[in-house]
Parts: structure tokens; sequence; C-alpha cells
């Protein structure tokens, strides 16, 4: 009977969402591995690191493909007062890195809870407009919603982790703008959020934070402080040219000139090493990815499903656009690793259980629940 029931999920089990997974965690792994021939004894104990994270973040991946996700609606008020918990908790007990106290050490690892609140998020959010659907009261919905986005959006800027809390913001604006028909309602969140920007900026970004958005503007002003590793990443990326510098001979990530180069960096160390063709083989990939996400989101049988998936998609694109653009030096420095391919388990392994379930979306949704 279960070995029955096995075989009928892996009937509707979706390879090619899952090859293109896997090929970007290929060419994360093979920069991951670049970056090890460096000048650092310890390198290579990192990219084992890294492919552990690998091992065991699709090791997870496959259990959830096969995990009825429709119990994630039942569970999420319990998940979201759960994450709650571990964000109160890591702001006592937490490891501070690099002036932020948001990781719990375990360890052998770090772990850092935020990466998980952002599915638990998008979860409750989920279940919170597909039960309100019916009411046709939108301004309900948004209230409702902004009181359980606030304690995550809070805690997380107490650690401080200003570019988590932003993509909270924004998650939770997608969401709710999908199923906004009235105008007036979507310019007041607008407005409503202009005047929460204002407040921060006042009483709650520390200066750091605010000089980050600053050299965004002018990096050539504080070249070797505060805008140095935006002028060395585009350095990097530029040094590439249209075919790399080849594996293991990018001098800017090999020698450290850029900082971070495994983690928030990753993409400009990438681009000197592979070029121009290398990037846009990681934008192709990426963008198949996306396609492929939009398409499942076309086909599932529910709106929970539907926002689930839309969500998920949403974080996701939103991590890889800000780090990117953070490489280029479009956007101020918040952070944000790039998704599959950075350095980091939390990240890592927190994106394979989101791609995890939109997979059990897929392979559920033909299974009907009994």
């Amino acid at each position: 009977m279960l070995f029955s029931a096995i075989i009928r999920k892996i009937k509707f089990f979706d390879w090619t969402f899952f090859i293109l997974i896997l090929l970007l965690l290929i060419l994360g792994l093979t920069i991951q591995y670049s970056l090890s021939l460096g000048l650092e004894s310890d390198n290579f104990f990192i990219f084992k690191k890294h492919l552990a994270f690998i091992i065991l973040g699709l090791i997870v991946f496959f259990l959830l493909s096969f995990f009825d996700f429709r119990i994630l609606k039942q569970l999420a008020p319990l998940l979201y007062l759960f994450i709650v918990l571990l964000l109160i908790f890591v702001l006592i007990l937490g490891k501070p890195i690099r002036g932020v106290k948001g990781w719990y050490f375990l360890g052998l690892a770090y772990f850092q809870p935020v990466e998980l609140a952002k599915i638990v998020f998008i979860i409750i959010m989920a279940k919170i407009i597909t039960e309100k659907i019916r009411e046709n009261n939108e301004l309900k919905k948004i209230i409702l919603s902004g009181i359980l986005l606030s304690p995550l959006f809070f805690l997380t800027l107490l650690q401080p982790d200003f570019g988590s809390a932003i993509i909270f913001i924004l998650i939770w604006l997608f969401l709710i703008s999908l199923n906004i028909q009235k105008i007036k309602n979507f310019f007041f969140i607008i407005i409503f959020l202009i005047l929460i920007f204002l407040f921060f900026w006042q009483f709650i970004l520390k200066d750091y934070q605010k000089a980050r958005i600053i050299t965004f503007f002018s990096p050539y002003k504080d070249p070797l402080g505060r805008g140095y590793q935006i002028l060395q990443a585009k350095i990097a990326i530029g040094s590439g040219k249209l075919f790399g510098r080849g594996i293991g001979y990018g001098s800017q990530g090999q020698m450290k000139f850029l900082p971070a180069s495994r983690t928030d960096f990753i993409f400009a160390a990438l681009a000197e090493e592979l070029g121009f063709f290398g990037s846009l083989l990681l934008i192709f990939l990426f963008t198949l990815l996306f396609l492929k996400i939009i398409r499942i989101s076309k086909v599932v049988y529910d709106n929970f499903s539907l926002f689930v998936v839309l969500g998920i998609g949403f974080n996701l694109f939103l991590h890889v656009i800000i780090n990117l653009s953070m490489n280029l030096g479009l956007l101020p420095i918040v952070g944000i690793p790039l998704p599959l391919i950075s350095y980091g388990g939390s990240c890592l392994i927190a994106t394979l259980i989101s791609l995890g379930i939109i997979e059990s979306i897929i392979i559920h949704q033909e299974i009907p629940s009994y």
C-alpha cells in the first residue's frame, strides 16, 4: 500500500523543475570550489560544508515533495507562532555575526531563522487571503495580514536585518495586491508604507544602515571605506569580460579583494571567472525557473496553492534581483544572498524547502485527499 502510494507520487514528479534547481546548485558549487583554490588553508573545509548543505537540502526537498502540502494550511497558525518565538529568542540567545544578532549556533553550523520565517509568512498569508476571499472585505484582509506582518518585521529589524525586513514588506504587498480590486486600497497601502519608511529613517535605522543607502548614490566618495564593496564588485564583473578569467583565476575573489565573495558578492566572483556568458547562463537558468513557477501557478487547483506558489516564486525573485542589483551597484548593500548559489546553509536549505513545497503542490494536485 505504502509502496504503491510512493510510486503514484513519483509518477507526477516534475523532473524539469528539479533539473533546473539541480543545474543552479551545480553552478553555485562550481564557483564555491573555485573560490576554495585561493590562499586560505581552510577554504576546502568551507566548500565541503557547502556540499553538505546541498545534500541535506536535497534530502529535505524530496521529503517535502512527497509530503502532502495541504497539511501546512492547518498547521499555519502553529508554524507562525513557532517562528515568532524563534525570532524572539534569537535576540536573546543568538550569535552576532557582522553586527547582526540573527543566528543560532548549533555546534557544527549556524541557523538563521529569518529565512524560514519568510516561508512561514507566505503560508500564513495564503491561508488568510483564501479564507477571507468570500467575505469580500479587502480592508479587513489588509489589516489582519498587516497585524501578522508586524511581529516578523519588527523582530527582524531589531537584529538588525534591514534587507530581510524589507523582503517581508514586499512579500506582504505582493500577495495583498493580487487580491485587491479597489484601487483606493492599493494607494492606501503605498502611502502607509511611505510613512513607515520615513518613520524608520528618522527614528529606527542605525547610522551604518543609512550610510549604506547613501553610499549607493555616491560610492566614489569613500572608495576605501563604505564604497569599497561596491567598487570591488564592479571591478570583478568588468574584468571578467566575455569569457571570464577562468575557474580559479579570478584575482578579486581569489586574493580576497572582493569582500563576501562566497555570499553576498558571489555573482561578482562568478562574473569575473566565467565572464559575460557565464553570468548570462546564471540569469538564463533563473529565468527558466521563474517561468516554470509561473506555469505551475496557472495549473494549481485551489487558491491556497496559487498564493503559496506565487509567494515562494516572488520571494525567490526578490532575492535574485536584490542580490544582482547589489553586485551591479544598482541597489544599496542589504546583505541578501543569491539563492542556490551563495554559501550559507540557512538560505540554501530554506530555498530548497520552499521549492520542495512547490514540488509537493505539483504532485498532490493530481492526488485527491481522503
